[in-house]
């Protein structure tokens, strides 16, 4: 290198750089290109599946709301028992048949025979109840023909359809757009089966014992959704898309195109890109003689500029000499520095500011922090104090109620007091307790409880203190379990009295208690006018008071629903609500049942 002239040395020094160069980004190029092909090729794949499933579940759906409209058809038919009724159920479900596709349908109703309409009608006496979001179940495979059943309930009707998977269903997936020349789309159930026939032949989907023993239907039927490059039922190379289908009990949906012929665009690219690498890296030797006669004396002023720049140096300045490019390029450096010079002191003056803002900030959160401690502590305190001077006014204020001889403007005088101070000492708890939930959380105390019976007491306390209104109680299934009897009375009070407070005087409410094995359940629905859309994230915050449709509710500090969910929580469940212009609203709390000593059986 020291033997040759400058020139020769800059001449090599821009040579090899731009063949390396050449080189590096053809390189990556190419590896960016058929990254970009392979994932429009697997993004395709996953596009078809996609559509495949929308497409199926639009069909499952049409066909459960086409149901579900022929049940609310067949209750229209003559009421009773008769012959008429019957002949007008047969001939209805005989036309829905008919126009649906029907293969099979039986329809019970109570009190009436089976109406049976198909050859293996009567079949469909045994299907089982679909479960939440399941549309369809699709029967085991039984020779050549694939069916699946639905289930739709109504009232006192129960109508089973049967339904042919080559005419519902096999038109779905013979499209292959998106799918190229080799590419398909299937469907299996629950046990890798064929449901739709597939494009190739030689598959394992004869017989029903784990049909297609291919990883991705493996991953599928596990529950998954992706793409993947695998081998398919034929042991072929292909990017598999897969969809597992919730609405079926079960399932997937399958597309396919060969890896052979979805990455035939990467060779291409390959051979493309290499010729044009060739084509630059000459251009590049060529143009380097040009350029370093003149870039010589320029380039090594640059140099030392940048290097001086790099060691800190902001205030140079870079001679503008050589090509025009190179008095460009000067120019431009010369404003960078300057540029930077400004930016480092603008970041110095900006990073200033902004550790005094932070230091700010960080003595405003300890002031907050401080001031909400001594609130809490100091309503804490307060209300404690007051709880027990209070209580002895409500006391002696029953006491002397029950003195005979009383005037009536006496006895008024001390309905009052006693009024008074019930609703002072429910403040005072609603205080402690919402004090305690911020603190550790409102303590509960479990045993044995007939959620029922406690729910049903409530609802007649409140009855009596509202005369006025109508307040309805039911209850479902058994409802035992362990809960604190103290805290759940509380909570139905809350919103017993909540729902009497914000619905009309001449509306219902209605109050459900109901059971299952894992839960019980209670709501409560009044008809009042919808909880605005922007107060329904903080209306279970504490003092949040709603807007009541009587003008309010007075001794309200707005921690009812705050406090009722606290004490819910502590219990495991937890409480939603819903509220709509013309439903009306209702509240739901869901409390999971607990072994308690002494529960009777399935609580």
């Amino acid at each position: 290198m020291r033997s040759l002239s400058f020139r020769s040395q800059l001449l090599l020094l821009m040579v090899l750089p731009v063949l390396v160069t050449t080189a590096v980004l053809g390189g990556l190029a190419y590896r960016k290109a058929s990254e970009a092909v392979r994932e429009n090729a697997i993004r395709a794949v996953g596009i078809v599946a996609n559509a495949r499933e929308q497409a199926l579940v639009m069909r499952l759906s049409r066909q459960h709301e086409r149901a579900s409209g022929l049940l609310v058809a067949l209750s229209e038919c003559t009421p009773g028992m008769g012959p008429e009724r019957v002949r007008c159920l047969q001939d209805m479900l005989s036309r829905f048949v008919a126009t649906e596709g029907v293969r099979d349908a039986r329809l019970t109703v109570r009190g009436l025979k089976p109406v049976l309409v198909g050859p293996e009608a009567e079949s469909l006496a045994d299907l089982a109840p679909m479960l939440p979001g399941q549309l369809a179940h699709v029967e085991p495979k039984r020779g050549q023909e694939r069916v699946y059943d639905m289930l739709v309930e109504g009232g006192d009707m129960r109508l089973g359809l049967r339904f042919g998977a080559a005419a519902q269903l096999q038109p779905l997936f013979r499209e292959q757009y998106g799918l190229g020349q080799s590419g398909e789309t299937f469907l299996a159930d629950n046990q890798g089966v064929f449901i739709t026939e597939p494009r190739y032949p030689g598959h394992s989907g004869e017989s029903q014992s784990h049909p297609i023993d291919a990883r991705p239907m493996r991953e599928c039927l596990s529950g998954r959704d992706a793409e993947v490059l695998a081998p398919d039922y034929r042991d072929v190379d292909v990017i598999h898309g897969f969809r597992f289908i919730e609405e079926m009990g079960g399932g997937c949906i399958m597309a396919h195109i060969e890896q052979a012929e979805a990455f035939a665009p990467v060779r291409a690219l390959r051979a493309r890109l290499a010729e044009v690498a060739l084509v630059l890296a000459a251009a590049a030797v060529g143009l380097s003689f040009v350029f370093a006669r003149h870039f010589s004396r320029p380039v090594s002023r640059l140099t030392d500029s940048a290097r001086a720049l790099q060691e800190g140096t902001l205030d140079i300045v870079v001679p503008a000499e050589g090509p025009l490019e190179l008095k460009t390029f000067a120019e431009t450096f010369t404003k960078m520095a300057r540029s930077l010079q400004e930016s480092t002191a603008e970041r110095e003056r900006l990073l200033r500011e902004v550790q005094a803002e932070r230091a700010r900030l960080e003595v405003l959160a300890r002031q907050a922090q401080e001031a909400a401690r001594i609130r809490e502590d100091l309503v804490a305190v307060v209300s404690h104090d007051l709880r027990n001077p209070i209580s002895a006014i409500s006391m002696s204020a029953r006491v002397m109620l029950k003195r005979e001889g009383l005037e009536d403007w006496q006895a008024k005088g001390l309905s009052r007091i006693s009024s008074a101070a019930d609703r002072a000492i429910r403040l005072i708890r609603d205080l402690l307790d919402s004090t305690q939930a911020r603190v550790g959380g409102i303590p509960v105390e479990r045993g044995p409880l007939d959620f029922h019976a406690l729910a049903r007491h409530v609802v007649e306390e409140v009855q009596l203190a509202h005369p006025e209104r109508h307040i309805h109680f039911q209850s479902e299934e058994e409802a035992h379990g362990a809960w604190d009897a103290d805290r759940m009375a509380q909570v139905i009070t809350n919103l017993v009295g909540n729902a009497v407070q914000h619905s009309p005087a001449d509306t219902p409410i209605q109050v459900r208690s109901r059971g299952d094995d894992v839960e019980v359940l209670l709501e409560i629905h009044n008809e009042g006018p919808p909880i605005p859309a922007e107060v329904l994230p903080t209306l279970f915050e504490p003092f949040q008071k709603g807007r009541s449709t009587r003008g309010g509710a007075p001794g309200s500090l707005g921690l009812g629903l705050f406090i009722s969910r606290q004490i819910v929580e502590a219990h495991g469940g937890s409480i939603e609500v819903r509220s709509a212009q013309g439903e009306g609203t209702t509240f739901t709390v869901h409390l999971p049942r607990a072994a308690a000593a002494g529960a009777p059986p399935g609580g």
